[in-house]
């Protein structure tokens, strides 16, 4: 098995990190803006030294295909007649958050450019079509909605995220249109079927760095639901009112949050986070009125949020009686969990092993454009050690040595996974081995 070359990928990625570099080092690469253009030039040129037909969809998502003779491509929205057109899709997204950094989504998308040139250069060729993508706007960071080129890809977009504004006013269909694109035509944009999905990205996390790790192979990607929850008491002067004769909201607050802490602990692969409050008056010597918060419920089981909020419904009605206050909660986002495919992870592991690569398994609590791809295709995804955990800042850094045995692990990955059963295929029980074919 060729090795990739992490020479060539490192130069990639730092070219890649000095557009949109701001004066302190931190990276802001907004969609639809200059400096998307000069890094959608960057990738295109990637893709074309790599071997790949290069191009741009209506969304915006750069494309690189790799199909082999007789085979056609595949961007409609009905199931091809011939199984073998169904595609392996690899990359992730290039835009970034707000004073971010230079590995998230982008070193999965260089990784799987260094994937497929590494194969190219050693003489294999595929026996289904090779899609490498990057996809745009995946952060939502500017418009506050994400995930617009995979959406748009899986036939998921939905038409009310056009009308999302960012601070200019500027609406995301009128960005586009600007741009060069057609959003009219995003459902032009599907790819349908699809053999599989692969996604190598940094942990944004810690775990693998804590347990000296150097592959993540994700379990799934947790789903999600923000709430927000609002508790009534009545002010009062803080020293002379008893504490026997308070309703203070803030106190049945922290009982609130301790309790759904309490059940997220108990279950695996599950967190709770209340990281918005709002207390009112807000002052050091009144009682507060009212207090508001949020709270982001995430588990890979979507039978554990579930099961929590019926728990803390409960657990209400027992504040209500004890602390005398009124709570109104109200559910703002939900967004179902993405497990993994049993096969490609399994598949992960063999490699893993055969490369001496240390690993484990973990959930991914952070969305990723894989997440869309759920029940339309088997989805795999790849983590890499982020050192310190750091994600979303200009310290975000994965060493060379770590980027490059991710890579290696998508790389045999694309060459398993066309080998999964065909999307129109009954039988799910095929052996995952490597399926390109050498050149002699």
């Amino acid at each position: 098995m060729p090795n990739i070359n992490s020479d060539r990928l490192w130069k990639h990625l730092r070219q890649l990190a000095g557009i949109g570099k701001n004066q302190d080092g931190s990276i802001t690469r907004f969609p639809f803006t200059p400096q998307d253009r000069q890094a959608e030039l960057l990738i295109l040129s990637f893709m074309e030294e790599a071997g790949l037909d290069a191009g741009r969809d209506a969304a915006g998502n750069l494309i690189g295909r790799w199909i082999p003779e007789g085979l056609p491509a595949i961007s409609t929205t009905e199931a091809s007649p011939d199984a073998l057109s169904s595609p392996v899709i690899a990359g992730s997204h290039y835009d970034t958050v707000l004073e971010g950094g230079a590995f998230d989504g982008c070193l999965g998308l260089l990784g799987a450019i260094e994937a497929v040139q590494t194969l190219r250069e050693n003489g294999f060729t595929p026996s289904c079509p090779i899609y490498v993508i990057g996809f745009k706007d995946e952060e939502g960071n500017r418009f506050g909605y994400g995930m617009v080129g995979s959406r748009s890809i899986c036939g998921r977009i939905e038409p009310e995220g056009l009308s999302s504004r960012d601070r200019d006013g500027i609406s995301l269909k009128d960005a586009m249109t600007a741009y060069g694109l057609d959003p009219s035509r995003l459902a032009d944009c599907r790819i349908f079927p699809v053999r599989a999905m692969l996604e190598l990205h940094i942990e944004q996390g810690s775990v693998l760095e804590n347990t000296g790790c150097t592959i993540g192979i994700v379990e799934g990607i947790a789903g999600l639901e923000r709430h927000t929850i609002r508790i009534e008491g009545n002010s009062a002067h803080a020293g002379a009112t008893p504490m026997e004769g308070r309703q203070d909201p803030v106190t049945a607050m922290s009982r609130w949050i301790l309790e759904v802490t309490r059940l997220a602990k108990e279950r695996e692969h599950c967190v709770a986070t209340v990281g918005s409050i709002q207390v009112s008056p807000g002052a050091c010597n009144i009682i507060c009125s009212s207090a508001e918060f949020s709270l982001d419920l995430r588990s890979l089981r979507d039978q554990d949020r579930k099961e929590i909020m019926e728990e803390m419904a409960a657990f209400e009605e027992q504040l209500i009686r004890q602390e005398r206050v009124r709570i109104t909660r109200w559910m703002d986002q939900e967004i179902p969990s993405a497990p993994c495919d049993d096969r490609l992870k399994s598949c992960m592991e063999e490699i893993c092993q055969r490369n001496s690569f240390s690993f484990r398994r973990l959930m991914s609590g952070a969305g990723h454009d894989s997440m869309n791809f759920s029940g339309i295709c088997p989805i795999g995804m790849t983590f890499v050690p982020s050192v310190g955990g750091f994600s979303h800042r200009k310290e975000e850094f994965t060493s060379v040595k770590d980027c490059a045995a991710g890579v290696q692990v998508l790389m045999e990955m694309i060459l398993a996974a066309q080998n999964l059963p065909s999307p129109m295929a009954t039988s799910h029980s095929q052996v995952l081995t490597s399926g390109f074919r050498e050149i002699k």
